[in-house]
């Protein structure tokens, strides 16, 4: 038996991904968690061969996105881990990879990609469905995302804080202005919300250390 605990702070998801696995005879569920703290308390009590957990989970003693992911191949270096994530960026992907884990999936993606993506990483082989390969190797085929001066410019101040609103009056722009070049530069990126742009700017270095337009 394969034993697997589910982690997702949606409960509409969780359902979903073990009704999926429980059509499984060879999978038994051992538990499910809502957030890192949860997920760790089932696995200090509990032999698990694989996680599969949520990318974007807060709430949780050990963070979520790669901090969490980090933390849990330290603590729980038996038990493998599958990622789901709605993130679209190529370059999240890689670091998810480079934290020695080698399972990812899309959660726009048909939940038949769960039980192969289980199994391949209770054997410690890598599984990345189509969408997510079709989306790497957009990343190998071209040179990088490149936000202008402007762009860059507003996201850094987005991820520390500052208002539309503040930040339209400091560059002496208008807010349309301000909020455009945030939603294309957050497409160009492929984050879809405040808190994927803040967990992509703490992975990549938004923060600090970026010259020119390059990301």
């Amino acid at each position: 038996m394969i034993r697997v605990t589910i982690a997702d702070d949606h409960p509409f998801i969780l359902s979903g991904i073990r009704h999926e696995l429980e059509g499984d005879a060879d999978v038994e569920i051992i538990g499910c968690a809502g957030n890192s703290g949860e997920t760790a308390d089932i696995l200090d009590t509990k032999a698990c061969d694989v996680l599969v957990t949520d990318y974007s989970m807060p709430g949780g003693r050990l963070g979520d996105g790669l901090p969490m992911l980090s933390a849990l191949r330290r603590l729980y270096p038996k038990t493998q881990i599958v990622v789901l994530t709605l993130l679209n960026n190529p370059a999240l992907i890689r670091d998810i990879q480079k934290t020695g884990v080698e399972v990812v999936l899309n959660k726009a993606d048909p939940t038949s990609h769960i039980r192969p993506a289980v199994r391949a990483a209770y054997l410690r082989r890598a599984y990345l469905p189509p969408s997510v390969q079709a989306m790497l190797a957009g990343m190998s085929s071209d040179r990088g995302i490149k936000l202008s001066k402007r762009e860059l410019e507003v996201l850094r101040q987005c991820v520390a804080g500052v208002s539309l609103v503040e930040i339209a009056r400091r560059t002496s722009r208008s807010i349309k202005t301000i909020s455009t070049q945030k939603s294309v530069a957050m497409k160009k990126l492929g984050v879809s919300n405040d808190y994927e742009l803040y967990q992509y700017a703490e992975s990549n270095g938004l923060f600090s250390g970026m010259q020119g337009s390059h990301v």
